[in-house]
């Protein structure tokens, strides 16, 4: 996985939230509670859930350390979702839902440093 600078798009208010404390896992996802990020500095309308808030978004530099790739339901051999990664020693993932790669980390220890990017 190494570092990689990647995106999450949220409201303005819990922007400056994350800003001031950290990133907390959400409570849903294709992968499970766990916190989401893009590699543009957008995120397409197909990626929005029905929890999905706008208006801002930050820019993180992300330790991936161990990275699973997971296919577009986030599965792979050993199961499903960020806990099962997590399980089998991973300590990020990667997984394309068929509209562009989605990174998944379980816990903020992994971000190193972030900004308002918008």
């Amino acid at each position: 996985g190494g570092v990689m600078t990647l995106y999450h798009t949220t409201s303005p208010e819990v922007a400056e939230l994350i800003l001031k404390s950290e990133f907390q896992p959400g409570s849903s996802g294709w992968c499970g509670g766990a916190i989401y990020f893009t590699d543009k500095p957008f995120l397409k309308s197909t990626k929005f859930g029905p929890h999905t808030k706008t208006g801002a978004i930050i820019e993180a530099v992300v330790d991936m350390g161990r990275m699973a790739e997971m296919d577009r339901r986030c599965s792979a051999g050993f199961g499903r979702g960020i806990s099962k990664a997590s399980h089998h020693g991973y300590d990020s993932l990667r997984f394309n839902p068929g509209d562009g790669d989605e990174y998944v980390i379980s816990s903020a220890r992994r971000v190193l440093s972030m900004r308002r990017y918008k």
